[in-house]
Parts: structure tokens; C-alpha cells; sequence
């Protein structure tokens, strides 16, 4: 039983670095732009923003210089697309909502893996 339970601790910390990796990818990092996807597809949110981490806590998108969305890290889930070209964002933003966005990355950045 302890196995289980030492398995399962590793993978969630396998995981949380994972997320730590990937909030420093896109910290500051510049989108082309950002799209909300729900089941009946994407919407664009706004173009031309930047992921912004604040304080550690919080993951804000600003867009000509008003916040899109503002989702707290703890409640946060991040993926990369298989791209590498944008990143999933999705969680229960500061107003409640669960809400997933995809913020599209600009080419202007290279960043290294």
C-alpha cells in the first residue's frame, strides 16, 4: 500500500514541476492572440497581449493595456500545444467562471527548450 500512495506522490510532483516549467515558458511571453475554447469552438478574446505572472499567485493576459483574463496558479491548469506554438490555460478564474484560453505565442520570441 505504501508503494501506491509513494507512486502517486511522485507523480504529483512530477507534475507540479512540470506546471513550474511551464509558468516560466510563458511568463512575460507575447501572443498574437488569445481564444476562448468551449464546446462550440474557439472565440477570439483579444490580439496582440502578454502573459503576465503576478506575485507568484496569479496568471493575468493584458491586451492594450486591459486584463482579459486573470486565473489563480493554484486553480490553474497549463499545457503546451504539440506545436510549441501557444500554450492551454484553463481554471476558475477571479469571477468564479471556469474558463480555457488559448493564447497563441508571436514567432518574434525564441525561446529555448
Amino acid at each position: 500500500m505504501a508503494l501506491f500512495f509513494s507512486k502517486k506522490k511522485k507523480e504529483q510532483q512530477a507534475e507540479l514541476e512540470a506546471q513550474r516549467i511551464l509558468l516560466e515558458r510563458i511568463r512575460s511571453r507575447k501572443v498574437r492572440y488569445v481564444a476562448n475554447r468551449d464546446e462550440n469552438g474557439e472565440t477570439i478574446l483579444c490580439r496582440e497581449a502578454v502573459i503576465n505572472i503576478i506575485d507568484e499567485k496569479e496568471i493575468a493576459i493584458y491586451s492594450e493595456n486591459k486584463e482579459v483574463v486573470r486565473i489563480e496558479i493554484t486553480n490553474a491548469r497549463l499545457g503546451e500545444l504539440m506545436s510549441l506554438g501557444g500554450a492551454l490555460i484553463s481554471g476558475v478564474d477571479i469571477h468564479g467562471s471556469y474558463i480555457s484560453v488559448v493564447a497563441y505565442y508571436t514567432s518574434d520570441i525564441q525561446r529555448k527548450m
